[in-house]
C-alpha cells in the first residue's frame, strides 16, 4: 500500500453561503490523497502502473473552477466522487479543501473540510 497525494492545489473562485461569496473571487487550497498499490509501478517504472495525478488535478479543477456553490461539504464530495471514480486501483481518498480567508469576523488560518472513506 502506499500514497500519492496532491498538495495545496491554489483556485482563485467563487464559493461560499454569503450573497457576495458567489460573485468575489476568493482562495481555495485543495489536497487529495489517494492509498493504492505502489509496489508494481515501483517495480516497473511504468505510468500505466498508477494512477495518473495530472488527471486526479484536472478533475478537481474542473470541479473548483465550475459553478459557485454555498458549502465546503459540497465541493469536497464532488471531489472525492470524482477522484474514486477515476482508477479501480484507488482504495481510499481523502480531500480537503480550505477557504483561505473566511469571512468569519476574526483573523484566521482558513476553514478547512475533510471528506474521505473512513468518514
Amino acid at each position: 500500500m502506499g500514497a500519492i497525494k496532491l498538495k495545496q492545489m491554489r483556485f482563485h473562485t467563487c464559493h461560499g453561503a454569503l450573497p457576495h461569496e458567489q460573485h468575489v473571487a476568493q482562495e481555495f487550497w485543495v489536497d487529495v490523497a489517494v492509498n493504492l498499490d505502489l509496489r508494481q509501478a515501483g517495480e516497473t517504472d511504468r505510468l500505466q502502473d498508477t494512477v495518473n495525478y495530472a488527471a486526479m488535478a484536472r478533475a478537481v479543477e474542473t470541479i473548483m473552477m465550475g459553478p459557485p456553490v454555498k458549502l465546503l461539504e459540497t465541493l469536497a464530495t464532488r471531489i472525492h466522487a470524482a477522484i474514486s471514480e477515476q482508477d479501480p486501483r484507488i482504495r481510499r481518498v481523502e480531500v480537503r479543501v480550505t477557504k483561505v480567508d473566511p469571512p468569519i469576523g476574526v483573523p484566521s488560518g482558513g476553514v478547512e473540510v475533510v471528506v474521505g472513506d473512513d468518514g
